[in-house]
């Protein structure tokens, strides 16, 4: 398949006829799925962190995404807004999961870009498909599959970086295969479709859920839910509410790393304020500031973050979301006392997530409120994670502890 150079005009083309397809004023298009981009370690460690280890890839990316809302149509967001080179795309597809990552027969679908089947998305960029006719329930699974036919840089399966919901399978197009072929420990840390949009009943709303690995969860082996994000999706769908998943594992409010994202503050535009139908952001940041700032931490010496340094950036977040008429719903930072992570917390640390805790619970700026702190932490030792929501690491809640957060989350915020 030749590789097809996209210029200027092209993309306004491929937006102009993805939104031709929202022409009915009863519908539009929404965002019901994303996972926000990050890019690749630059470095083969960061201070006491290891990172997963890279190699050129050419063939297959396979992913399996739920959706949140139904839609008669969708469109895919692809995205090179990390990468430094162009990435050649000679072919896409979506369709209906089976198990695993086989896709329902006759489901399949092949994405184009402005009537073809290819694009080259220039480095720091992202890409809409066309409109896709494919009628899609409530909460479906999709199989996504992306045929790349020039290498691009994909990373080894670690016990960081499972690598689940998604298999890559070397030299070939198999974008259009029902059955999912045996692939690889090898993926990318982010899936290259970064969003999913349905063409909705106008009057859906969007919640986009800001925030760190706490935020970005794993799927639920026994419900498929990602996080509290995906747990919270469920408990929605009636009440026309789309939530799209802008959590990312190491985030931070305040400082950026490649494999961790841009900072939350750096990143509303792209991750956030671009998503289609948006309503209202939940926030959940500012643990990897308190624990990865001061001396001796994984990343090495730094200062200390203070409370009102996440005070500043909530509020920020909370003043560009009001410009755009979205409204805010604050989270108060959950317990982390314990985590074996080197210098990652202390009781200075604590002092500044009990701070900035307080502020939340009191202030005026946010449009809402929900004490996550509150629901997972221990009653006889409130700055741990009570031991039947822990995953075991003192920081991250389990499966239980994210359905206890969606349980938490007051619907009526989002009215």
């Amino acid at each position: 398949m030749k590789s097809i150079w996209v210029g200027v005009s092209v993309l306004i083309l491929v937006f102009c006829v993805s939104g031709a397809a929202s022409a009915d004023p009863s519908t539009s298009w929404v965002g019901t799925w994303a996972t926000s981009p990050t890019g690749l370690p630059t470095e083969s460690r960061t201070g006491t962190y290891v990172y997963p280890a890279k190699r050129a890839f050419t063939g297959t990316v396979r992913y399996r995404v739920r959706v949140s809302l139904a839609g008669q149509a969708i469109r895919l967001a692809l995205s090179n807004e990390y990468g430094d080179k162009p990435l050649e795309v000679s072919a896409a597809s979506v369709g209906v999961a089976a198990i695993d990552l086989d896709a329902v027969p006759g489901s399949i679908r092949s994405a184009t870009f402005n009537g073809q089947r290819g694009i080259r998305i220039p480095a720091g960029a992202p890409v809409l498909t066309d409109p896709i006719t494919m009628p899609i329930k409530d909460g479906s699974d999709l199989i996504v599959s992306i045929y790349v036919s020039r290498p691009t840089w994909l990373v080894t399966c670690t016990a960081d970086y499972p690598l689940l919901n998604q298999t890559a399978i070397a030299s070939k197009d198999e974008t259009l295969e029902v059955k999912a072929p045996a692939g690889h420990c090898l993926g990318t840390l982010r899936p290259l479709v970064s969003r999913v949009d349905v063409l909705a009943d106008s009057h859906a709303k969007v919640l986009v859920t800001l925030g760190d690995s706490i935020t970005d969860g794993s799927v639920d082996a026994t419900t498929g839910e990602r996080g509290w994000p995906g747990a919270l999706a469920r408990r929605v769908r009636d009440n026309h509410i789309a939530v799209v998943n802008a959590g990312i594992g190491g985030n931070r409010l305040l400082d950026s790393m490649s494999i961790a994202g841009n900072s939350a503050l750096a990143r509303l535009e792209q991750d956030v304020f671009s998503v289609p139908g948006l309503t209202h952001i939940a926030v959940l940041e500012g643990i990897n500031d308190i624990g990865l700032s001061g001396k001796g931490g994984m990343l090495g010496d730094s200062p200390q973050v203070r409370s009102e340094d996440l005070i500043a950036a909530y509020t920020q977040i909370i003043a560009r979301a009001h410009e755009r008429g979205v409204k805010v719903v604050c989270a108060t930072i959950t317990p982390f006392e314990g985590i074996a992570y080197p210098g990652y917390y202390s009781d200075e640390k604590e002092l500044v997530r009990e701070r900035f805790n307080e502020w939340v619970r009191t202030a005026e700026q946010c449009d809402g409120k929900v004490d996550f702190d509150r629901v997972l932490r221990a009653d006889d030792h409130p700055r741990r994670l009570r031991a039947d929501v822990d995953s075991g690491d003192h920081l991250h809640p389990n499966s239980k502890g994210h359905r206890e957060m969606a349980e938490s989350f007051d619907i009526h915020l989002l009215d």
